[in-house]
């Protein structure tokens, strides 16, 4: 698994999504549009898979997932976290809007929607705590580290991750669309490769982790305003379009 794993687990993430979107879809007998609703809840059971199996990996490649993401008591510095807050929420809207505008000429509102108050406030807190603890971990702790470790090659070892960190974007929500998928990839591009050059230069988690938390309670707010009042949705969706 130690030489094979850095390779797929980043692609299994994307799979994960697929599959999950899938069957969710399946079951509650809705079509991958009105199910995309639903992404952030599907989003917080992919993390908790990929968390699940990265303790699995850990454990038999003989380590620890505490090791895996790094933390280390003391050496936390609030005024670099902030700044990385800072940055991913300028390359995280820049991105969105960007891309938005040069491909649907407005910016898609497809991740706001509108679901059970009840069960937006539940995942306000969860979508942040099990993302921050599976992505991270996943693409920069054990992928980036390992492809290092088993190539050499730095290049690869940051553009492997990155690619497919972007890439399982497009994936959440689900749409078998070229637009969505095509928009979703390039929003967060730019993102993910500043994040993998800064992580591979200072092989700090918790900033990362600490900024990545910031942008989805951020998401899961609007989530719940949206939810408690929908008529708000409608609102906003007639004016990016």
């Amino acid at each position: 698994m130690n030489k094979v794993g850095p390779f797929i687990l980043p692609l299994f993430r994307s799979v994960l999504f697929i599959i999950v979107g899938i069957i969710f879809a399946m079951f509650t007998n809705q079509s991958l549009e009105q199910a995309s609703k639903w992404w952030s809840i599907l989003c917080t059971v992919c993390n908790i898979i990929t968390i699940v199996l990265l303790m699995i990996i850990c454990k038999l490649e003989g380590t620890t997932y505490k090791n895996l993401i790094g933390y280390q008591k003391g050496h936390w510095n609030l005024k670099y976290s902030l700044l990385i807050v800072l940055l991913m929420l300028s390359l995280g809207i820049g991105g969105m809007y960007g891309f938005g505008y040069m491909i649907y000429g407005y910016v898609p509102v497809t991740m706001i929607q509108p679901i059970p108050v009840w069960i937006a406030v539940i995942n306000v807190l969860l979508l942040p705590l099990t993302i921050v603890f599976a992505e991270l971990p996943l693409y920069f702790g054990y992928a980036l580290n390992g492809i290092e470790k088993i190539t050499g090659n730095k290049v690869l070892s940051v553009g492997y991750p990155m690619f497919f960190y972007a890439l399982q974007h497009s994936f959440i929500p689900l749409l078998f669309d070229w637009k969505h998928i095509l928009f979703r990839f390039l929003s967060f591009l730019p993102l993910m490769f500043v994040l993998g050059i800064i992580y591979y230069k200072k092989r700090k988690l918790e900033p990362l982790m600490l900024g990545h938390a910031f942008l989805d309670l951020a998401t899961g707010a609007q989530i719940i305003m949206i939810s408690i009042s929908p008529a708000l949705f409608e609102m906003i969706k007639t004016t990016n379009k």
